[in-house]
């Protein structure tokens, strides 16, 4: 029955060994009662067979044939022993056995061995060995706690003589006691056959017990111990004798028929000894033949049995006898291999002593590790944690620790996932995981011989298992404790320290056993501090005493340069392009290398939590750093100590979870790069504790070995430059707003002030949102209270012009970066001449900057700010790296205003467009006056349709809404404004875009704008100045550059501005302004940009045709698909805007009306056919269509509703008249109509088929043809003058 178990704890083998050895004979079974007797006489005595006589009738023989029972007989078998020294009697012994043979006949046999001194020289050496280790490892399995004895036994024997022996004890045991027990089974079978009758015998059993009053008087006695015992020759106890013996014989089930008829007669009589062993015998007899029974039927009797032992025996041997129950049970369910029932029956198993209690929780734990189908970790902590308690009470401290140590393991790789020894971390262990998908009885078997293989590695405490946490915090803090308690009685204070550090992380212990530990983990300090002190390397010492306590977390470390401003300082790289400036080697974002001046302070924020639910103290806190000098200061070899003054916090308490912001500054004293380490402090004034800050950097997987491997880069999160060349600027914006009404404006500042040694030669400033920011130039000052008043955004004015016209930049800038100080820049489309820059900014100068910040969007927006600046005295287009610090402002923009606007035809003139604006006030309770409206356009002018300018017809109450209505009407011709228009411009770019190798890189020219303006107030507003001016433009770009992005997403944002105009000519961009009327003085503006009066086709699809001469010979393949993908995505959009086109309208005015001869009246009519398209013109068939003759001209599926009488009236003359139209083009048809009376008619009855006249070939599959019909009734009067 060996079992792997056993190797586990070799302890409880020698336990198992030595209790049976030390079985005696008892009464109440006959399983150490004799069953044969070996007789042995010398073969050099005279008379052999007197002298087996003699012993067959000593006394000693006498007192073994007293134990014989049921009238059997005890077996003698007769030895005769022959020396092979003795040569002389060499002839006479096979005589002398032959009488012996004759007088005791087949239980007699002969052997011969060897004592003969003279041929040990001749044996081999190794031999001896072998012969002299038969008869130890005998004594050691038999007797494993006792002494070995002095004497070497079998020294005069050879091989052949121990291969004799063995034959011998064979051939006694085959030809003679097995016979004679089946003799004494048929005897006892005989004599006990009624009591096995069946029905019959039980009966009999029952009137004889009931009826005959002198039978248990003669078949049972008491015996000196108290227990009932049966007389050898009663039946009860020829049963259990006849029991024993087919039990001995292997034959189980016999006998356990026969120890269940036993057990009812013993339990009627309450021989409860008896009955006790006869339980046993029955579930042993169970579990070795009816292997597929259930625990119920097994279980239940050994659990009778055990507790009849210990509960109603008297016998002091009552505890021997329930452990021997409990072991067998035990032996036999891992014979078995029944894990799951061997728990249940080894803690049923008595305790009364500490040891052997701990010995059954240990092997029920291993128990649990077996378990099917798997192990079961939680079980097996628990009962290992027990087994160690009862070793402690038996003082055995080794096996105690063992326990332990199996428990903290167990635990940390069940919270892990899998199961590993300490020794695995240091890879001197094989892996032992645990599969839970579909575990195998061998890798299961192997992994639990893993988890409890007892190694001398697992003294050594590894630091990162020991503070590893499971999910069973008490559990984890008693291990450590009592381990840490144990190591400190051992005086091994470094593995006590590490239990005690692991007791100081688990938030979940109760306060008081927080405080407890915690004064053990201080004492244990001063008692160990003399070997500390001993210790050179005073950083080793505090790494090794870190606690877990406070927490502080590396990775909310933060790093703020010059602390007392506002913002965040990184060193970042710069562009021209509108791009945010970005950390150096690409992305976005503060996440880049930390660089600060000599004498600078660096402050240093530290997250410090306390996860006890008590107070403690930290004292002296300060941080450790590593320096690395460069340039002149690596000459120098400066130290940590002379490089950075270093602040120290004099005490920080902590309350019970209570998480507070400590600021350590770090001032640098020479240019190097400094690294922080980690922090340093006195816990409760008493221990030195450093806490590391030293976090894995980027983890590699570049070659084979970092890919197989886990390898990181050096981490640079903690650590700054210092650079004795960098400037350093206090930058501060005052007065962000959180809150905007949209559209209207709110006045920042900017101040820059140099307080470095050396001088600034660029500075610029990024935004994110440009349609939200507008600039002023930067001035000079000295302090705050010297900046001019600029007057504010909107520049009043009392005389305004109506229509103006202003040549401004039409160049697609990007407005996010503006230049402040330094020379301005070349680069196409960059806004950083948008302002007049400094030319330098010496130490101790500053300048200001005005900033308006307007609400352009509804909603919650982030405003980041960033300002750059560099030393370097050259001019590059591109910044590169510059020193930055950057502002966030969350901005709310509340709703104001809503406005939207409406185009309609003009019924007075074709030529003409209505142009409406709804104004709604979103406010609930304030009111708002309109001041001025103004309209920008290169085509058209525009004029109110109401010349009023009465101020309360302009002002909108809370939630009501006005309505304002424009004429736009062409100011010139298109002929004028085509040939170097912005449109043809962007065609051309395109087409150097698409076939040219030389992408465009010049910019379109100034464009002429008409400025409409319509003021309602006394005094307007100045829409030319230069900052109102650029900050409409900047609106304009921001929505011009989003509408780009998403109608052409192959063309590069970088070409935007040279490509792309910011202006068209034949677009309308319309500003609202107003102002508040009571609460704040708030004023502000609204504005509507690219607002299209014309046909709104797209243009750049003639910038699809290759040019004559100049185009690129030879592409790439990748170069030729991203053309074609170009191409077919223009002209796919061009497509589309040109199925919603309606290019031509038709306006019919009656001149005059005569009344003729027959009763009719007659009127000549002028029919006007305007192009709305500034690129084609049309040709153009219109039929005119009487009433009457709808129905046979119109085509199936058109749709035309007349509302008036069909016979009313009628065409005369020509009805079908052909033309053309030029681009923005009118063209007059003259008809006459006739009429029966009068007044009123509809003559919205006409058909115009109409063709474009292409001035060039144009890549599009889409026919420009379109046949037109009314979309509304046109009434005129017919009738006299």
């Amino acid at each position: 029955m060996a079992d792997d178990i056993s190797t586990w704890a070799p302890w409880y083998t020698l336990f198992r060994q030595q209790w049976v050895g030390d079985m005696q004979p008892s009464e109440h079974e006959t399983f150490m009662h004799p069953v044969a007797c070996l007789l042995v006489a010398s073969g050099s005595e005279a008379d052999p067979i007197g002298a087996l006589r003699a012993l067959q009738t000593s006394a000693a023989v006498q007192r073994v044939l007293s134990c014989g029972d049921g009238g059997t007989k005890m077996m003698f078998y007769y030895m005769l022993l022959h020396d092979g020294r003795d040569t002389a009697a060499l002839q006479t012994i096979d005589l002398q056995f032959d009488q012996v043979r004759k007088t005791f006949g087949q239980n007699s046999a002969l052997l011969k061995i060897n004592t003969n001194t003279d041929l040990l020289g001749a044996a081999d050496a190794g031999e001896r060995i072998k012969i002299s280790s038969i008869w130890s490892s005998d004594i050691s399995a038999t007797r494993p706690l006792a002494a070995q004895p002095e004497m070497s036994y079998g020294e005069m024997l050879t091989m052949r003589d121990v291969a004799a022996l063995r034959d011998a004890v064979k051939l006694m045991l085959v030809r003679s006691v097995v016979p004679h027990m089946q003799y004494v089974i048929r005897i006892l079978s005989d004599q006990t056959a009624s009591e096995r009758r069946g029905i019959t015998g039980r009966l009999f059993s029952a009137g004889r017990r009931y009826l005959n009053t002198t039978s248990k008087a003669e078949n049972t006695y008491v015996g000196s111990d108290g227990e009932v015992y049966y007389r050898h020759k009663s039946p009860e106890a020829m049963l259990r004798r006849l029991a024993d013996c087919s039990f001995m014989l292997k034959d189980y089930r016999f006998a356990q028929s026969v120890y269940q008829i036993a057990r009812r007669d013993f339990q009627s009589e309450k021989a409860w000894l008896c009955y006790a062993g006869a339980q046993e015998m029955i579930g042993v007899c169970k579990l070795l033949w009816e292997v597929q029974t259930t625990k119920a039927e097994f279980d239940s009797v050994f659990d009778d049995a055990v507790s009849t032992y210990v509960h109603k025996t008297r016998t002091p041997r009552r505890h021997f006898l329930a452990v021997r129950c409990t072991v067998v049970y035990y032996e036999l369910l891992k014979h078995h291999r029944f894990y799951a029932f061997a728990p249940g029956a080894l803690l049923r198993g008595p305790s009364f002593s500490a040891s052997l209690t701990a010995l059954l929780n240990e092997q029920a734990a291993y128990s649990y590790l077996k378990a099917v189908p798997r192990p079961n970790v939680r079980k097996f902590a628990f009962y290992a944690m027990l087994a160690s308690q009862a070793f402690q009470r038996a003082h055995m401290s080794d096996l105690a620790n063992r326990c332990l140590h199996m428990v903290r393991v167990s635990l940390k790789g069940r919270s892990q996932g899998h199961i590993r020894t300490d020794s695995d971390d240091e890879k001197s262990h094989g892996k032992a995981t645990t599969d839970v998908k579909s575990p195998t009885r061998a890798s299961m078997d192997e992994k639990a011989a893993a988890l409890s293989q007892p190694t001398t590695d697992e003294v050594h405490v590894d630091k990162v298992s020991v503070t590893a946490k499971t999910k069973w915090t008490a559990i984890d803090s008693y291990i450590n404790h009592e381990l840490g308690r144990q190591s400190m009685a051992a005086h091994n204070f470094d593995e006590a320290f590490q239990y005690f550090m692991a007791l100081m992380g688990d938030e979940k212990t109760p306060p008081k056993l927080q405080s407890k530990y915690l004064q053990e983990l201080l004492q244990l300090f001063l008692e160990s501090s003399d070997q500390l002190t001993g210790d050179n390397d005073g950083r080793k010492q505090a790494s090794a005493i870190e606690l877990s306590i406070p927490s502080i977390d590396p990775q909310l470390v933060r790093i703020i340069m010059s602390p007392e401003l506002e913002g965040e300082d990184a060193m970042l790289e710069w562009r021209l392009d509108g791009s945010s400036p970005s950390k150096i080697g690409g992305g976005s974002g503060l996440q880049s290398p930390r660089c600060c001046s000599v004498g600078e302070v660096v402050a240093v924020l530290l997250v410090v939590t306390n996860p006890l639910a008590i107070g403690v103290t930290l004292s002296n806190l300060t941080l450790e750093c590593a320096f690395e000098a460069s340039g002149d200061s690596a000459a120098t070899e400066a130290t940590v100590a002379s490089a950075l003054d270093i602040s120290v916090v004099a005490t920080v308490i902590l309350e019970g979870e209570q998480t507070t912001m400590v600021t350590v500054q770090i001032v640098p004293r020479c240019a190097g790069s400094v690294s922080i380490l980690g922090a340093k402090y006195l816990l409760c004034d008493i221990l030195p504790t450093f806490k590391s800050l030293v976090l894995p950097g980027r983890r590699m997987n570049d070659t084979k070995d970092q890919r197989m491997g886990i390898v990181h880069t050096p981490d640079t999160t903690l650590g700054f430059s210092v650079n004795s060349d960098l400037p350093r600027l206090e930058v501060t914006v005052d007065d962000l707003p959180d809150t905007l009404m949209s559209g209207s404006m709110h006045r920042a500042c900017l101040r820059v002030a140099n307080s470095g040694s050396l001088a600034c030669h660029s500075v610029a400033m990024w935004v994110s949102h440009p349609s939200f920011v507008g600039i002023r130039p930067p001035q000079l000052c000295n302090d705050e209270a010297e900046l001019v008043d600029d007057g504010g955004m909107y520049v009043p004015l009392s005389d305004v012009k109506k229509h103006e016209r202003v040549q401004v930049p039409n160049v697609l800038r990007d407005y996010s970066t503006f230049v402040l100080v330094g020379r301005q820049t070349d680069t196409p489309g960059s806004s950083a001449h948008c302002v007049e820059p400094l030319g330098s900014l010496r130490p101790g100068e500053a300048f200001t900057v005005p900033i308006w910040i307007r609400g352009d969007r509804v909603g919650a927006h982030t405003l980041s700010l960033c300002v750059g600046a560099s030393s370097a005295a050259t001019a590059r287009k591109d910044l590169a790296v510059m020193r930055s610090r950057q502002f966030e402002v969350d901005l709310l923009v509340t709703a104001s205003l809503r406005v939207n606007a409406f185009v309609r035809p003009s019924a007075r003139n074709p030529r003409e467009r209505l142009f409406g604006v709804e104004v709604e006030n979103m406010q609930p309770d304030l009111s708002v006056q309109l001041v001025q409206t103004t309209f920008t356009s290169g085509f058209y002018e525009l004029v109110p349709v109401s010349s009023s300018k009465e101020p309360h017809r302009t002002l909108v109450g809370p939630r009501q809404s006005i309505s304002l209505v424009y004429r736009a009407r062409p100011r010139d011709t298109v002929a004028d404004k085509l040939c170097d228009s912005p449109e043809m411009f962007a065609v051309r770019a395109l087409r150097q875009f698409i076939y040219s190798s030389e992408k465009p890189s010049s910019t379109p020219g100034p464009i002429d704008l008409v400025y409409s303006n319509n003021v309602f107030t006394e005094q307007g507003i100045d829409c030319t100045h230069s900052s109102l001016q650029s900050y409409i433009a900047r609106s304009q770009a921001h929505r011009r550059r989003n509408v780009l992005r998403s109608g052409y997403p192959l063309i590069p944002d970088k070409y935007h501005s040279a490509m792309f105009p910011l202006f068209e000519s034949f677009g309308i961009d319309f500003v609202l302004f107003w102002s508040q009327v009571g609460g704040a003085e708030r004023a502000g503006h609204h504005s509507i940009s690219g607002i299209d009066l014309g046909v709104p086709h797209d243009y750049l699809v003639e910038g699809l045709n290759p040019p004559t001469e100049g185009a690129a010979r030879t592409w790439l393949s990748d170069t030729i698909h991203d053309r074609e993908a170009l191409i077919q995505s223009i002209a796919s959009r061009s497509e589309a805007a040109l199925r919603s086109e309606r290019p031509l309208d038709v306006l019919i005015r009656v001149e005059a009306a005569q009344q003729s001869d027959c009763s009719l009246y007659v009127a000549d009519v002028n029919i006007s056919v305007y192009n709305h398209s500034w690129r084609y013109g049309y040709q153009f068939t219109l039929d005119l269509l009487s009433p009457h003759e709808l129905d046979q001209f119109v085509a199936e599926g058109a749709k035309m509703e007349y509302s008036g009488s069909r016979a009313a009236w009628s065409w005369l003359d020509e009805t079908k008249h052909s033309s053309s139209v030029e681009p923005h083009g009118l063209t007059v048809v003259r008809a006459r109509l006739s009429c029966y009376a009068p007044g009123m008619i509809d003559v919205a009855v006409w058909r115009l088929q109409a063709s474009a006249i292409m001035p060039a070939a144009v890549f599009s599959s889409k026919s420009l043809d379109c046949v037109l019909y009314p979309t509304q009734p046109h009434f005129v009067h017919v009738g006299t003058v």
